[in-house]
């Protein structure tokens, strides 16, 4: 298991490291007629002040990369020592990774429209113009691929959790219902996105219309494929957790590892789409014999757009390739930003709140003189009065009943929280694996599994309860 997590949180940290990288390299190339995404006149693009800084800003971004690199790799061994531990500190690092790759890349923007602006380095001819290409106007909404398929998926998403609903066995329904929410969320953010792209994607980079038409007809398509390609794959891992689950009438570790296998593919079915989009559109550029180039630096030069004039919220970022950002002069960019901030913020909290007390985690067993039996472990707990006990047995393992986790902790090392089994339905296990015996505590409402690592502590519990 813990090998399994090294390896799928490992491939997952390059992979993002690999993502920036590819979004944010190719500022340091003249395209566009920009470095950085800063127009700089062509006469002036092969300066030794351009070129140090472009020289300098892939030197800091190359560090960087290298550093968390290698902070990624680090970080991904602690899963060996406690998956607690592991969790938290993945999380802040991920935080601390995207925001502070975002603000060194837009520093070295900033320095270079700072740099351009010192040196008067505008073509008036380029200034604030907005050019309209009609029958590329007349495209929008229209494209090779249709938004419709994402539909379809989400149907198949629905069906395949209603077999849950159905059935008179819930046992696994709230477990499967996390992972179809999960599911349905990714599908219906992809469904209005791929809307929002067939209507968008309407650029005029040349007087050439016809090469504006294939320009944005190819942006339409390829990114289409890796929203309908996200969806796809993305229902398919759910489908086949919910049915494999449902068939066999267990949750096996294997459909879990087959859940992530597929989701990995579905990150390399989102990139590889979007990568070839950006090299054919490299390529038509490249052919191009009448280019456009429209100087809106100043709307940029803050590192993030804000144009008052732009009526729409999301619009192309020219600093990260490939990727959409927000206008800032509306205010629903605000708002959206906002939300987002204080869902990240909530949800380390509630990361931090859940996983800190199973850092060297405690287990409290204690009888006191009023007949109350507690017994606390990792932030869960039970209270069991004497007299409502109607059996208790020491048992050498846990009975094998296919205990499923429904709120709690399990690890190689211990079982502590909220399960149910098949037969002996709902419980609370506080176990720790490889000591016995184990005590077995029933009442008519509650079932408690617990044992100890002191070594006589459980014996002696179950002598006082049958006094």
């Amino acid at each position: 298991m813990d090998i399994m997590m090294f390896i799928i949180f490992l491939v997952t940290d390059l992979f993002l490291i690999f993502c920036f990288q590819f979004a944010f390299s190719s500022g340091y190339r003249y395209q566009n007629g920009m470095y950085l995404g800063v127009h700089i006149p062509a006469d002036h693009k092969d300066d030794p002040d351009v070129s140090d800084l472009i020289t300098s800003s892939r030197q800091s971004m190359k560090h960087f990369q290298i550093i968390n690199t290698l902070i990624s790799i680090a970080i991904c061994f602690i899963n060996f020592a406690s998956i607690a531990i592991f969790a938290m500190v993945y999380c802040v690092w991920i935080f601390e990774y995207c925001f502070f790759i975002i603000m060194l890349n837009n520093s070295c923007h900033k320095k270079m429209y700072a740099l351009k602006m010192q040196n008067g380095w505008i073509i008036e001819s380029q200034q604030k113009k907005i050019y309209i290409d009609t029958r590329i106007s007349a495209d929008a909404g229209r494209s090779p691929l249709s938004f419709k398929w994402h539909i379809v998926i989400i149907i198949a998403e629905i069906a395949a959790f209603v077999p849950y609903i159905a059935d008179g066995d819930t046992r696994y329904r709230t477990y499967m219902f996390t992972f179809f929410i999960c599911s349905l969320i990714v599908s219906a953010i992809a469904l209005p996105f791929h809307i929002f792209i067939n209507r968008s994607e309407r650029n005029v980079y040349s007087k050439d219309t016809k090469l504006n038409q294939i320009i944005n007809t190819t942006m339409k398509k390829y990114k289409g494929i890796a929203l309908i390609l996200m969806s796809l794959l993305n229902g398919v891992a759910w489908i086949y957790m919910a049915l494999s689950t449902y068939i066999s009438g267990n949750y096996l570790g294997t459909s879990f590892f087959v859940y992530i296998f597929v989701q990995i593919l579905n990150v390399f079915g989102i990139f590889i789409p979007l990568f070839l989009a950006q090299q054919r559109k490299k390529e038509l550029l490249a052919s191009d014999t009448a280019p456009i180039y429209v100087d809106d630096d100043e709307y940029w030069k803050s590192g993030f757009y804000y144009n008052p004039n732009d009526t729409h919220l999301f619009v192309e970022n020219r600093i990260q390739s490939g990727n959409y950002t927000l206008n800032y002069a509306k205010k629903g960019a605000w708002v959206f930003s906002g939300v987002t901030a204080a869902l990240i913020i909530g949800c380390l909290i509630f990361v931090f709140a859940v996983l800190f007390p199973l850092i060297n985690l405690k287990e409290e067993i204690t009888l006191a003189d009023n007949g109350i039996l507690t017994i606390s472990a990792g932030g869960y707990k039970n209270e069991i009065s004497v007299d409502d006990i109607t059996e208790i047995k020491l048992l050498d393992e846990l009975p094998d009943d296919s205990f499923l986790r429904t709120n709690g902790a399990s690890t190689d090392s211990y079982d502590i929280g909220r399960y149910e089994g098949r037969t002996l339905g709902k419980c609370s296990l506080y176990v720790f694996d490889g000591y016995s015996p184990i005590l077995m505590i029933k009442t008519d409402d509650t079932l408690v599994f617990v044992n100890s690592k002191e070594n006589g502590e459980i014996e002696k519990l179950y002598e006082e309860l049958n006094q």
